[in-house]
């Protein structure tokens, strides 16, 4: 094939990928229950493409070129969104940790509860194969690249396998894209049922219902009546010169391509644990290089993180539906026993972890602290903002505020930290990576236990 007709399939699966995102925004608009659960129109355009595509009944025409663009777009589109999280980095300075003890305690349960759910899914893999199942070595880091990554670091952990040559890394993107499901529909239904509980047991400061969601955030879009619609981000540039977008966009994509040429070379050597990191591992590294430089001659001013946010919140939605539509479903059944028992132990021990770590040591507002990360380490960093606005809809608490500090703390960590589990699970076998991911777990707790008591 040549470069030419390569690039005619990709338009063709982009249009398809389009047309299912367009169904999967009016389904929303339109069917109570994906409101109430709030499903991205991702979600619901991906298992629309999955039910009636190749992979379920076979009901519309893609070709099999189509559906590998599908299967391969995650782990490609993945590079630019992981390099996007150095970039438009504030520098240190403004927040005192040590007077910020729930931040620490966010952080804590964020990244400690995170690779808790690496343990489970690796016992689970230990466990299934004694008693006799069939599995691959890396079965079980779907959980929490699902459950705390979601569709997107679903796509990664298929493109980190992929670049391993692991012959199974279509199955594992697939039970991790499974797992992200479950665990972005638990978030809603658990945190709400959390949620009506705590306000029947007191433990809610001031909220004593669900109300406060908006009915635009409940549709998924904005109406014209509305005073007025947030903004895409600031403008930085004059478009006589070069559209901020593109400004944008040519730094995500000069980290990303630059991430294949270091993978590459680094390959070459055959550093031992370093040859085995996915390319997005070396994007995130070169892009932090990157900021730094730009910091340093003072032109981060042309750089917004609101459009980088919307950049990588378009080229995720792309992510979501292509990852969802191309799972392969006869081989992710072939797991569907591990696959049931991994999900309900890790929603379990997530709920219990959140719960009661949060109720022990969070200082103030304990319930509204809760909620983030638990929607969080379920489900995406929206799903824990929504139940926070759901038990504190005027934010009259400074329960989001702290979620988002510690998710952004938690996410410089927690990326590169998941790109080793995949290299050391690989490498070295599920038993070793249990015990790396339980070292993780236990250091990221020690921190509340020594300084956070109340």
């Amino acid at each position: 094939m040549s470069i030419s007709d390569t690039l005619v399939v990709i338009i063709k699966a982009f249009a398809v990928f389009s047309v299912l995102l367009f169904i999967g925004a009016f389904l929303r608009a339109k069917i109570r229950l994906f409101q109430k659960l709030y499903l991205p129109a991702c979600v619901i355009g991906g298992f629309l493409g999955l039910i009636v595509g190749p992979n379920g009944l076979n009901l519309i025409p893609v070709s099999g070129d189509v559906m590998e663009v599908a299967s391969s777009l995650p782990g490609v589109l993945i590079v630019p969104v992981l390099a996007a999280v150095p970039m438009c980095m504030q520098r240190s300075g403004g927040i005192d940790l040590r007077k910020q003890r729930d931040i620490i305690t966010m952080f804590s349960i964020l990244t400690g509860g995170c690779f808790l759910q690496f343990v489970i899914g690796l016992l689970v893999n230990l466990g299934y194969s004694a008693a006799g199942g069939e599995s691959y070595s890396t079965f079980g880091l779907e959980l929490a690249f699902g459950f705390c990554g979601g569709h997107g670091m679903a796509g990664s952990l298929g493109s980190a396998l992929k670049d391993l040559n692991a012959p199974y890394w279509e199955v594992a993107q697939g039970v991790a894209s499974t797992s992200a499901t479950v665990g972005l529909i638990g978030a809603i239904v658990v945190g709400v049922v959390m949620l009506n509980m705590a306000v029947r047991k007191g433990y809610t400061s001031v909220m004593k219902g669900g109300e406060g969601i908006s009915e635009d955030f409940r549709l998924g879009y904005y109406r014209p009546v509305d005073e007025k619609r947030p903004s895409l981000g600031v403008q930085t540039t004059i478009s006589n010169s070069i559209e901020t977008l593109s400004l944008h966009m040519a730094l995500l994509l000069a980290a990303s391509g630059g991430a294949y040429i270091i993978g590459n070379w680094v390959s070459s050597l055959n550093i031992g644990i370093l040859s085995a990191m996915s390319t997005w591992f070396y994007a995130m590294i070169l892009m932090a290089v990157f900021w730094m430089i730009i910091q340093a001659f003072k032109i981060d001013f042309l750089f917004d993180e609101e459009v980088k946010n919307k950049i990588t919140g378009f080229l995720s939605d792309y992510i979501i539906v292509a990852a969802i539509m191309s799972i392969p479903i006869d081989l992710v059944l072939t797991y569907w026993i591990p696959m049931l028992i991994m999900f309900t132990v890790g929603m379990a021990i997530t709920i219990c972890v959140c719960y009661f770590i949060g109720k022990k040591y969070f200082r103030e507002y304990w319930f509204e602290k809760v909620l983030g990360p638990f929607g969080s380490n379920t489900g995406v960093y929206v799903s824990g903002m929504l139940l926070t606005k759901m038990a504190d809809p005027e934010l009259r608490t400074p329960a989001l505020k702290d979620y988002a500090l510690g998710y952004t703390l938690a996410s410089f960590v927690n990326t590169p930290l998941m790109a080793l589990m995949v290299s050391v699970t690989f490498m070295q076998g599920p038993l070793m990576g249990v015990f790396v991911a339980l070292v993780i777990s236990v250091i990221c707790f020690i921190p509340i236990v020594l300084f956070c008591r109340r």
